[in-house]
């Protein structure tokens, strides 16, 4: 959806939500665009809110105005990860397999899916069941029937693990490395285990968002030596504050296994495999 159109709203208050919309939805990618978005976002969330189903570019979700990641899709979906949008958009072809390893509540799975189209395939990879479940719904909004929810953890070995909760406004930093008064236990799985189950025998793009544990997923996974299930791209998060607590350097792990890596944006990293 072109960022000057209103999106189609179905949950109350309309009238309020339209009017904000028509204005974030139209800001360039400048300097002091966060700004506006962010104080129309804090005075319509001056009171609770219920979720509100709208267009997110050319597909539906429903997100939680409350939520700091999904507020983003709600208010400025054409200025949220934009490099790592069109770097994912720029690399994937129609047919390709698409690996989305912490899906959140789907913006990337359903970028991947438009662009795999109905050849292709996503394999969406959400720990957290409350986030599959909204993942799962946002899939079946669009129907993208070329995405496959799978709710399980990622980690190095077969395992049950509590993944802690982000109770701050923020689900989407739920993380196996920390524990808190609210958690949820989770099967966890090796990448490897994953996709072989999915019937996967080639993967052309991944994007890894695990709060921490991607090291020590991405070092099994080339470990277990399935070199014909390694990514042509991977756009992955490193967050300093959890690199220790990881196990390792993941930029540096690629470097390793062959991929040319560049960075994006802060966080965020592209490797193309040589």
């Amino acid at each position: 959806m072109p960022a000057t159109e209103n999106p189609e709203i179905r949950s109350a208050p309309e009238s309020e939500l339209r009017f904000w919309l028509s204005i974030t939805r139209r800001l360039p990618r400048v300097r002091g665009a966060g700004s506006i978005s962010g104080m129309a976002e804090r005075i319509y969330n001056r009171r609770k809110r219920p979720d509100a189903t709208v267009n997110v570019l050319d597909f539906k979700m429903c997100l939680d105005p409350a939520d700091s990641m999904e507020r983003r899709l709600l208010f400025c979906p054409h200025l949220h990860d934009r490099d790592e949008i069109a770097c994912l958009r720029e690399n994937l072809k129609p047919g390709n397999v698409f690996l989305d390893a912490g899906a959140n509540v789907g913006f990337y799975s359903l970028v991947a899916a438009s662009v795999v189209g109905v050849a292709g395939k996503v394999i969406s990879v959400e720990a957290d069941p409350f986030n599959a479940s909204r993942l799962a719904a946002n899939i079946s909004l669009s129907g993208a029937k070329n995405v496959r929810v799978v709710n399980v953890g990622l980690s190095d070995k077969t395992e049950t693990l509590r993944l802690g909760l982000n109770d701050a406004g923020n689900r989407s930093g739920n993380s196996f490395l920390y524990d808190g008064p609210k958690g949820v236990t989770v099967e966890c799985k090796t990448l490897t285990d994953v996709l072989l189950t999915e019937g996967i025998k080639k993967v052309d793009g991944a994007k890894f968002d695990i709060e921490g544990f991607e090291f020590k997923v991405i070092q099994k996974f080339f470990e277990d030596g399935k070199t014909e299930l390694w990514p042509q791209f991977f756009i992955v998060e490193q967050n300093d504050f959890f690199e220790k607590k990881g196990g390792g350097d993941t930029v540096g792990l690629l470097k390793q296994n062959g991929y040319a890596v560049s960075q994006i944006s802060e966080l965020n990293y592209f490797a193309v495999r040589k």
